[in-house]
């Protein structure tokens, strides 16, 4: 097998298994054995505190291996999913686990649990992707199965078998997530863009220069037509899109910045509304009336 695949995989799988000791909030070495017959078999041993910790690892990270992700909008459907999730929720979830391994009852449902937690962990879902990616491109490799193992070598599970034809479901078809929204973003502007094109503006947001799109066609034809100007210290309220998206390890990184809607513009420290902003509030408006209506039918 080509040194530099092998290698890669290796590096995937155990950031995977670190990720997932830590989530579970388990300290946990990992050994590598000797190759075996087979194909090209990997035994990795798994060292900790306890057997019923060690059992719960190696069962979650089998079971993350081999299910299928139900679509290619995995990271997107995390994101909300978290945002769903309160941090009593979590600690309730990670507590219960923690609970069966003290009591060393770790059931199919303890396994099913920790793997649903881990499985939240974009560092999980993106490695995981890297790891099928890079054998999607290595023809070699026509398929993979995991199977756990007891520390005398006796299988514990029923093999797992991933055929070549299904690497291509666990490999993610998109980095970005969801944008954050700054509704009453405070830009200073450095420098506008004066004429048509997709040249980004700079500023000053929240203490950090930036630079970004300016989508509000509006304000821009405004600057372009020369109606508005900007002399230094000039300033917008504005609709901010703070772009985000997960990069090759799993951390997520801001990827860009858009303005979405110019709201007010600030110049020598007189605020004035602009036409486009008039609208989106009153839209806002209505539409949380609407929201606070339904609410109140549903109390």
């Amino acid at each position: 097998m080509n040194a530099l695949v092998r290698n890669k995989c290796e590096a995937e799988f155990l950031a995977v298994a670190i990720e997932v000791a830590e989530i579970l909030a388990f300290h946990l070495d990992f050994d590598c054995e000797a190759l075996q017959e087979g194909g090209v078999r990997e035994v990795w041993k798994a060292l900790g505190e306890n057997s019923a910790q060690i059992a719960l690892v190696i069962s979650t990270l089998a079971l993350i291996w081999s299910v299928i992700p139900k679509t290619d909008q995995e990271l997107v459907d995390l994101q909300k999913e978290d945002l769903r999730l309160s941090i009593e929720q979590r600690k309730h979830e990670l507590g219960q686990i923690k609970e069966d391994v003290e009591n060393n009852r770790v059931t199919p449902e303890t396994i099913e649990s920790a793997a649903k937690i881990a499985s939240r962990s974009y560092k999980v879902v993106t490695r995981k992707s890297n790891f099928y990616k890079t054998l999607s491109t290595y023809e070699k490799v026509t398929q993979l199965s995991y199977r756990e193992l007891s520390a005398e070598g006796k299988a514990l599970s029923i093999e797992r078998i991933i055929g070549r034809d299904e690497f291509p479901k666990f490999i993610l078809t998109s980095y970005e997530l969801e944008p954050l929204k700054d509704t009453l973003a405070h830009i200073e502007i450095v420098a506008p863009v004066l004429i048509n094109g997709k040249a980004k503006w700079k500023g000053i947001y929240d203490g950090q220069p930036i630079s970004f799109s300016m989508n509000d066609k509006e304000f821009k034809m405004a600057v372009v037509s020369k109606q508005r100007s900007f002399k230094n210290g000039d300033a917008i309220i504005c609709v901010l899109h703070i772009h985000k998206k997960v990069d090759e390890l799993g951390d997520v990184v801001t990827s860009g910045y858009s303005v979405e809607v110019v709201l007010e513009n600030v110049s020598s420290g007189v605020s004035v509304e602009t036409v486009q902003g008039k609208k989106y509030r009153h839209t806002k408006k209505m539409k949380d009336s609407q929201n606070d209506m339904f609410s109140q039918d549903n109390a």
